[in-house]
């Protein structure tokens, strides 16, 4: 493939650089980190100018095309891993396809990666040598009002049915068939005209800024994230980092309820709980992956603040095997725990069995491998899929033994808050489904 040549820029944000050169119908992948936290948000990465793209329903053609062998941009791959891979590692049971399909993983290397760092605000192109000096881009008017409308939004399930499902599974729970589920609800809705998707990712970046987030266009679909969660960081030595998420309390804009809501989250035994399974999880599957005695929880229970909601999570540290690939770590987790339940497999047929619908990228991974081993991938939450008029999301929670119904109901829509108000839409529209 040839060596990636670096060429210092001047430097620019991420949003106003992509902006003139993300062109229609050609794909793409911006990794943002919009929101800087103790653990992330110094690297934002662009890559532009496709060269090859792999795709499909197993994991053969991305593990055909990666190595640890090259320099970190000279064999890198960008794209997204779909909850539905779990069936090329698992026997689990298949949902009906959601309304916007997809291939289950998409994958492309492109002859321009543009590296923004920002604490030292330097912006590197690192460049195929067969592409031109310059990125010669269509510029394209920016629209700050977002002129459009979403017509009525319509759900797999109703709030009835969302809650006898909570009941389904904690009785599954008392059973003693699972510990955790991780039951969700796929929204859908069209827009009444086409719209420029980056646009509108700029606008959920503002509303929701969040230190994993993604737009990425590829021919089947455009996808706009803002996660502020971590699935795996592997570096080119084999440490190994998983952050998962389990546990989320509302943001307030009154400073004493906001406190409140910070509080309960951080004292409450139920979510603590519900976190510790995860983490249990997300230890089991590194162990699979890891040098003995290496897996390690060097953070418990600790909370985050983002724009809409306050976050529970954990941090586990491990030591790749030496004969293993950063793909196969992430096989041995996939799906990301804290999206699946407790243990996995029986927890994934829970939910399976009650949800009706595949997920699609939604609870799979974004993010990128890197030549020399390397790996950062994001869990998919927090996330529109847009294809043509039609658009997508999904939010969900753990259910446990203590969990009450109408809360967790709630906590749904609380999730969904940020992107309701990107899209423009009251979340009424959702509380009356």
């Amino acid at each position: 493939m040839g060596h990636y040549v670096a060429h210092p820029l001047e430097w620019q944000e991420p949003l106003g650089f992509c902006h003139s050169r993300i062109l229609p119908d050609k794909s793409c992948v911006l990794l943002y980190s919009g929101l800087r936290t103790s653990y992330s948000g110094r690297y934002s990465f662009f890559a532009t100018d496709e060269l090859a793209h792999v795709a499909g329903s197993d994991f053969s053609s991305v593990s055909n095309a990666i190595s640890d062998s090259a320099s970190t941009f000279d064999n890198a791959w960008f794209g997204y891993i779909s909850y539905e891979m779990a069936h090329a590692l698992e026997r689990v049971s298949r949902s009906k396809p959601t309304m916007i399909a997809v291939a289950p993983i998409w994958f492309a290397q492109f002859g321009r990666i543009y590296c923004f760092d920002h604490e030292s605000k330097t912006l590197t192109e690192y460049r195929h040598p067969s592409l031109p000096d310059e990125n010669i881009a269509h510029e394209l008017t920016t629209n700050d009002n977002i002129l459009f409308t979403v017509s009525k939004i319509s759900s797999n399930m109703t709030k009835s049915e969302y809650l006898d499902h909570v009941a389904t599974i904690k009785r599954a729970i008392l059973a003693g068939d699972c510990y955790q589920a991780n039951l969700t609800r796929k929204f859908f809705g069209k827009f009444d005209k086409s719209l420029d998707t980056f646009d509108l990712f700029i606008r959920l970046c503002g509303i929701s800024p969040a230190p994993y987030s993604a737009y990425i266009q590829t021919p089947e679909c455009t996808i706009l994230s803002s996660s502020p969660e971590k699935f795996l960081t592997i570096t080119a030595d084999g440490r190994i980092v998983t952050r998962p998420i389990k546990g989320t309390a509302r943001r307030f804009s009154d400073a004493q309820q906001d406190m409140d809501s910070r509080l309960r989250l951080e004292t409450s035994e139920k979510d603590k709980s519900e976190n510790l399974m995860i983490v249990d999880l997300m230890r089991n599957d590194l162990s699979r992956c890891s040098e003995p005695g290496s897996v390690t929880v060097s953070n418990l229970f600790q909370v985050e603040s983002f724009a809409t909601v306050h976050h529970m999570d954990s941090t586990i540290t491990s030591r790749k095997r030496k004969n293993l690939s950063a793909l196969d770590v992430v096989k041995s987790c996939f799906p990301p725990g804290s999206m699946t339940g407790a243990p996995k497999i029986k927890a994934m047929e829970w939910c399976s069995r009650l949800e009706e619908m595949q997920r699609g990228i939604y609870s799979g991974a974004i993010g990128w491998f890197g030549g020399d081993g390397s790996c950062d991938l994001s869990v998919v939450i927090r996330t529109l899929i847009i294809k043509g008029k039609q658009f997508e999301f999904q939010v969900g929670g753990g259910i446990v033994a203590d969990s009450a119904p109408e809360s967790e109901w709630e906590e749904t829509i609380t999730k969904a808050r940020g992107m309701l108000h990107a899209l423009g839409v009251d979340e009424s529209a959702l509380r009356e489904i």
